[in-house]
């Protein structure tokens, strides 16, 4: 299996900009130079052994201690980051020439010189940045921040959602399910206690990873412990932690993992007796067409669970983007959910909707409390 080049760029890129004393806990086998130590974690973390997994979490709980100084966080939205003029300057180069032009202007940097100075002293050119952004995203833009997010954490803080928003009612299905966008694996982790389960990512190394931490946490109670250790730990971050009394005894049936773009499934691909679509929709640019996609995979009758944050959400995080002076959109959202949306969605792609759930409510300057995220089940007609 190839992986996208930026696996290595990206672990080199922060490697290079960390202090001794802050590099020395990623350091193994003796290795001292950045060069050498991006080749073994890149080793590591594309591995599907149990024993590369286990040093993955060694990796994210080192990278989570560096990044208490924000100055040596692997981030794409912190300015004071050593590491983040390289993604800058990466999404930059893959600006269409018309709009580097219109930025480079609006900024006075030179035609053809980086826009980092400018960016690092005016919240104003982060914000014209994140919109140029949102104007011009396009795939290798997305499969480059997606790659950084990879190597950002082990989990999103989507797994402590699942488990108790998602997990009570689809581990209530029967049949085949489909884990759409399954991320970790560990929503198909658990989902497959009851039966069959197909994940897909976009990934090719997060779903070859997938698939060994399903079999590495049946096998070994010590290593599924350790796992959620991780994510607990990372999802503190959001204020959020694993209910444990939530996950049933591993075992059960077959997890399946392949890597694929959810828009372009394949025809003959299912069917499926249900499928979850959590945390996903948001990230896509045409997410109509994904949810067409998914709804084809599943049988007649099928149920699908959908998870999106709500338009509320939108205008929350516009606002905090635009106060705290974002580069890119807080949490990579670039799509946001009305009622009526989900309904015109569900409708293209022969659903029926059978319920919208609001949670994680707000209190905003100019809405007062709002729900952020909606949860929704819908049928295939």
């Amino acid at each position: 299996m190839d992986y996208p080049f930026e696996i290595h760029e990206i672990l080199r890129a922060y490697f290079s900009c960390l202090p001794g004393d802050v590099l020395r806990p990623f350091c193994r086998d003796g290795e001292t130079a950045p060069r050498q130590i991006t080749a073994s974690w890149e080793r590591v973390l594309t591995g599907r052994t149990k024993q590369d997994i286990e040093q993955s979490f060694v990796y994210y709980e080192a990278l989570m201690e560096a990044g208490r100084d924000r100055r040596y966080a692997l981030s794409y939205n912190e300015p004071s980051a050593h590491v983040w003029p390289f993604a800058i300057e990466r999404v930059f180069s893959l600006f269409s020439p018309e709009i580097r032009a219109a930025l480079s202007e609006a900024m006075g940097t030179p035609p053809g010189g980086s826009p980092v100075s400018a960016l690092r002293t005016s919240s104003a050119a982060r914000n014209a940045f994140r919109r140029a952004f949102r104007a011009d995203i396009n795939g290798p833009i997305l499969s480059f921040l997606y790659s950084m997010v990879y190597l950002m954490g082990f989990s999103s803080g989507g797994e402590v959602s699942f488990l108790t928003r998602v997990f009570g009612r689809a581990g209530r299905w029967e049949g085949h399910l489909l884990d759409a966008g399954g991320g970790s694996g560990f929503a198909g982790l658990l989902l497959s206690t009851r039966g069959p389960v197909t994940y897909v990512d976009f990934s090719p190394f997060r779903a070859e990873r997938a698939a060994a931490v399903a079999a590495a946490s049946r096998d070994d109670p010590d290593f599924f412990g350790r796992m959620l250790g991780v994510i607990d730990r990372e999802s503190a971050v959001f204020g959020l932690a694993l209910d444990r009394s939530l996950i049933p005894p591993l075992g059960g049936g077959a997890l399946s993992c392949r890597s694929g773009d959810l828009s372009g499934l394949p025809a003959d691909f299912g069917p499926f007796d249900g499928a979850i679509l959590t945390d996903v929709l948001e990230h896509t640019t045409d997410p109509e067409t994904t949810l067409s996609a998914v709804a084809r995979t599943l049988r007649t009758g099928a149920p699908l669970l959908i998870t999106v944050p709500t338009d509320a959400n939108g205008v929350a995080g516009q606002i905090r983007e635009e106060e705290e002076g974002y580069a890119f959109p807080f949490l990579l959202h670039i799509s946001f959910f009305s009622d009526e949306r989900l309904q015109r969605m569900a409708d293209r792609a022969g659903l029926a909707v059978e319920e919208l759930s609001y949670f994680s409510y707000e209190k905003t300057s100019c809405l007062g409390p709002a729900p952020m995220e909606v949860l929704a089940i819908m049928r295939k007609k």
